[in-house]
């Protein structure tokens, strides 16, 4: 294990350095990665200064929402390296080549691909959330601090299990991405409205199904000292890193059946 902490950090400059060797055309894309992504806020922005709430939720809690949501994919993003990608490496065969080296297959698939330009999410993520907290003025307690920093760790940890999971499936079909990518992409966009705002039935699928709701919704309802409109045990919220970590063993679970079960394509 100690021998991965070190390697890590070794396999992770070389890509940085890789992408530094375009410049501009590094900039370029952040730029206008954050400029696209940005946009999305924006019309949020706007929408809540011409209707002052949603759900009764303030432009303010709304940012923390839209914040916290935004950093925990990007982390996702930045550390999942090849599993984004999953589907192209079956198709070209490429699978093969990690399978054959001496290093743990998850680590291989988390330190190939360091994609610089997603730190832009992060970014526009961290200025909704400076902006929700600029304007709540909030008087926390430090394990309410310590709170949140749990709550975006734990985000980032269940949509990489989204990943993993959705990178498994491509084992018997590469045509997944689509479908990886409502539950990704759909997923931070949905998790960054409050909850009850959605229809019932799918409150339910995104609660006790898919627990996406366990991400920031719960979380920010004990940050702001909101009561649950569904009236679930005041504890809910502090579960938000066991289901996350328990979403991810699962997804772990699964992707290891399916290495088990891999037929190279012979290319």
């Amino acid at each position: 294990m100690l021998d991965y902490v070190r390697l890590y950090p070794k396999l992770i400059s070389a890509q940085i350095r890789s992408h530094m060797q375009y410049r501009a055309s590094f900039v370029a894309e952040v730029v206008g990665s954050f400029l696209i992504t940005g946009l999305d806020f924006v019309a949020l922005a706007i929408l809540l200064t011409r209707f002052q709430a949603i759900g009764a939720w303030t432009l303010a809690e709304v940012a923390l929402l839209y914040g916290t949501s935004a950093i925990s994919f990007s982390l996702t993003e930045l550390f999942s390296g090849d599993f984004d990608r999953f589907d192209q490496l079956v198709v070209r065969g490429e699978f093969d080549r990690v399978l054959i080296r001496p290093l743990n297959v998850v680590f291989q698939m988390m330190t190939n691909a360091f994609p610089l330009r997603r730190f832009s999410r992060m970014a526009q993520g961290a200025l909704a959330l400076g902006l929700g907290l600029y304007l709540l003025h909030p008087v926390w307690t430090p394990e309410k601090w310590l709170f949140l920093v749990v709550t975006l760790v734990s985000g980032a940890l269940f949509f990489m299990a989204i990943f993993i999971v959705g990178a498994t499936a491509a084992f018997w079909t590469p045509q997944t991405q689509e479908l990886v990518n409502v539950f990704t992409y759909g997923g931070t966009f949905m998790t960054s409205y409050p909850m009850h705002i959605y229809e019932e039935w799918m409150r339910d699928v995104f609660t006790f199904v898919i627990p996406m709701a366990f991400i920031n919704y719960y979380p920010a309802l004990y940050l702001l000292d909101k009561p649950d409109p569904f009236g679930l045990p005041a504890w809910t919220p502090f579960l938000s890193p066991a289901i996350a970590g328990i979403v991810y063993a699962g997804a772990v679970a699964v992707w290891q059946f399916g290495v088990r079960h891999y037929q190279s394509t012979g290319s």
